[in-house]
């Protein structure tokens, strides 16, 4: 019998992950308490009005043309919440949504910040990679291959987490989102950050890609 010569089909010689060294928490069960609004927001023109009358007892899942971006939920919560702390997950980031949430600093809206990103950033945008590590330290970047979008806003009265379509950029399709003040899911979220934090060196962002992709397989 003829092998077939598809490289599609052929057999993937994947690495394997080692999966019990894995710190943070793999399962979590929490009881959903909230309220769901689904909204149709592809007329709404600010990221206020479509997450108007958000509150701790409301989930809001949003459906945009990418009219507003990101960065501007992040403001429009920041206005609810008062100054948090920023976590966010990307895949990539914009100059002038960076230099948004650097003005949020400087207004005192954000107080700190942390920052995953895909390996990649630091190669395509390494000044703007220099300039979140001069305004929030040099421990606030970690890197892997990284296709996971959300941001989460956390301060003494609040656990805000946005899982998202939208990278941190103004990208006019549509996109989504999920809105909702959940400490669970901030908590669990934090503790894969927390171990990610922990064992990779800040200096990793700026390996060859060879380095971070076997630190990604084995390491996170």
């Amino acid at each position: 019998m003829k092998t077939s010569q598809n490289p599609l089909l052929k057999a993937k010689n994947n690495p394997v992950f080692p999966l019990d060294s894995i710190e943070a928490p793999t399962i979590r069960v929490a009881k959903n308490t909230h309220k769901r609004e689904i909204r149709d927001l592809r007329r709404k023109e600010t990221a206020a009005a479509a997450i108007e009358g958000f509150n701790k007892e409301i989930e809001i899942y949003g459906f945009t043309k990418g009219q507003f971006s990101i960065i501007d939920i992040i403001e429009a919560v920041l206005e609810i919440t008062g100054p948090a702390h920023l976590t966010v997950s990307t895949w990539t980031a914009a100059t002038t949504d960076v230099s948004t949430v650097i003005e949020f600093v400087q207004a005192q809206m954000c107080s700190s910040s942390r920052w995953l990103v895909d390996y990649t950033f630091q190669q395509r945008s390494p000044e703007l990679a220099k300039r979140i590590r001069d305004v929030f330290g040099a421990d606030s970047i970690r890197v892997g291959k990284n296709h996971a979008k959300f941001f989460m806003l956390q301060n003494d009265e609040w656990d805000v987490i946005c899982p998202t379509s939208m990278n941190l950029n103004f990208n006019p399709r549509f996109e989504n989102f999920m809105l909702r003040n959940d400490p669970d899911m901030c908590k669990f979220h934090q503790a894969i950050f927390d171990e990610i934090w922990l064992n990779q060196k800040p200096s990793l962002a700026l390996a060859r890609a060879g380095v971070i992709e076997k630190h990604f397989a084995f390491e996170m």
